[in-house]
C-alpha cells in the first residue's frame, strides 16, 4: 500500500472506478424513471423526448446537490460508497468531506463528461486520476485505515 501522511491506502483500480460510476448512474436513472412515471409518462416518452438546455441545467444542479449531500457522509458519491471507495486529498491524504468541495468535484465530473478527454484521462494516468481529480487534487482510494503508532 502507498502512504500519504498518516493514512494508508490503495488507489482504486480503473475498473472499480468505472463500476462505481455505472452503479451510480443506474441508480439515478432508476430514480429519474420513477419520477417520470409518477408524472404520468411512459418509458417510451422518456426515451423519445426532446432534450433541451433546461435538462442540462437540471442535471448540473443534480450533480451539485448529490455532491453536497454525499461527500460529507461518505467522502465520495453513492457509487463510491457502494464499492467501499473514498475520495481523499492527494496533498494531505485526508478524506474529502466538505460539501462544497464534493459539489464542485461532482459538477466538474458532470461537465467533463461532455468533453470525453477529462473522463478517459485516467486510462493513461499512473494514479488513476481523471482530469477533474487533478483539478480538485483528489485521489479515489480503497482500504483507508489510520496508522496506530
Amino acid at each position: 500500500m502507498e502512504q500519504i501522511g498518516e493514512y494508508q491506502y490503495r488507489i482504486a483500480s480503473r475498473g472499480k472506478r468505472l463500476l462505481a460510476h455505472l452503479l451510480e448512474g443506474i441508480i439515478y436513472l432508476f430514480i429519474t424513471l420513477v419520477f417520470y412515471k409518477i408524472k404520468g409518462s411512459s418509458l417510451d416518452d422518456y426515451l423519445n423526448r426532446e432534450v433541451n438546455m433546461s435538462d442540462f441545467l437540471y442535471s448540473a444542479l443534480a450533480s451539485i446537490i448529490t455532491g453536497f449531500i454525499f461527500y460529507p457522509l461518505f467522502s465520495g458519491n453513492l457509487g463510491h460508497k457502494l464499492l467501499g471507495l473514498k475520495v481523499i486529498s492527494s496533498k494531505s491524504g485526508e478524506e474529502y468531506k466538505f460539501a462544497s468541495d464534493g459539489a464542485f468535484r461532482e459538477l466538474l465530473k458532470y461537465l467533463g463528461g461532455f468533453l470525453i478527454i477529462p473522463v478517459v484521462w485516467l486510462l493513461w494516468d499512473k494514479e488513476n486520476q481523471n482530469l477533474y481529480d487533478k483539478v480538485t487534487e483528489t485521489l479515489v482510494v480503497e482500504g483507508i485505515t489510520q496508522d496506530k503508532k
